[in-house]
């Protein structure tokens, strides 16, 4: 009761005096966002760490099984052939033990609507011409602006279906064919795969500094807000709160420019002169031929469906 008491007597006061408790506003769902990115983050590479089909296979192969198929998914014909492609990288995540919900909250769930609603135009005959199967809308007559024809029927024709279909087909087979990589490759044997392409080592450095500074960065954000809000009892006026944000960002800055001095002078110390260095690879063992050439047969068997 006397706790109850205090908090009544404590807002009524606020209120007489114009405050506003601390509340949740974009700011707390920001970084709760960047709560649950670091949360997901850290849930993929648990999931690189399960005794899946793929996680048993060196990432180099992965990452060229991955390349193959999309350059098979870019020639594939027909609407069977992509459909068969769509269901192997959903097979081998199946036996990866990557759960459902964590490939669809990897990307492919938001790519589906996406493909989805741009592709949908594509399904009427006023861009794709072809036989109406699913009449909208009906005119008197056709309209004409310069070259360009309204139809008479307005609706879905089969031409259109074909013509989406094959393009959401297309692009969720590539999705699902990166996410079987990203999913069951750890971020550090993904870099240390892609210098088995012969990517520029300044590339690679630049692109591995960039994620590390990212994930410092978001974690400096939100300890620096939780702790001023522990602190804080009451709102403050939004042009005080506006200059306490661009306090913070030039903060940020300098203490960047700090920490990539630091950096840089660690990494000199040690030795570093702009290339780094990975162990190097052992040779392509069965699990990884077998991955490849089970690959290849199953793709030329898309084709041919």
């Amino acid at each position: 009761m006397p706790e109850t008491f205090r908090e009544e007597q404590f807002l009524a006061l606020a209120k007489a005096r114009r405050l506003r408790p601390v509340g949740r506003n974009h700011i707390d769902r920001g970084m709760r966002r960047i709560a649950s990115f670091f949360s997901e983050a850290l849930g993929r590479e648990a999931a690189a760490r399960r005794h899946g089909l793929l996680q048993q296979v060196d990432p180099r192969a992965r990452l060229l099984a991955t390349l193959v198929f999309l350059v098979s998914v870019s020639l594939a014909p027909s609407l069977p052939a992509l459909a068969a492609h769509l269901c192997l990288p959903l097979v081998a995540l199946a036996l990866s033990r990557i759960r459902p919900h964590e490939f669809l909250r990897a990307g492919f769930l938001v790519t589906l609507i996406f493909s989805l609603l741009i592709a949908a135009p594509a399904t009427l005959n006023v861009f794709v011409e072809g036989r109406v199967v699913f009449p909208l809308l009906s005119r008197e007559q056709e309209i004409r602006y310069g070259p360009y024809v309204i139809p008479r029927v307005i609706g879905i024709s089969s031409e259109g279906l074909l013509t989406a279909g094959t393009l959401v087909l297309r692009i969720l087979s590539s999705v699902a064919a990166v996410l079987w990589l990203t999913l069951t490759t750890r971020w550090m044997d993904l870099l240390r795969a892609l210098r088995f392409l012969r990517l520029p080592p300044v590339f690679l450095q630049v692109v591995g500094m960039t994620v590390r500074y990212l994930y410092a960065f978001l974690r400096q954000s939100e300890e620096v807000h939780l702790g001023r809000k522990s602190r804080s009892i009451c709102r403050r006026p939004i042009a005080s709160e506006q200059a306490w944000v661009g306090s913070r960002i030039a903060n940020a800055w300098e203490r960047g420019l700090h920490l990539m001095g630091e950096i840089h002078d660690a990494m000199t110390a040690r030795g570093f002169r702009g290339e780094a260095r990975f162990p190097p690879g052992s040779p392509f063992g069965a699990p990884e031929w077998g991955l490849l050439v089970t690959l290849v047969v199953c793709c030329a068997g898309a084709h041919c469906v």
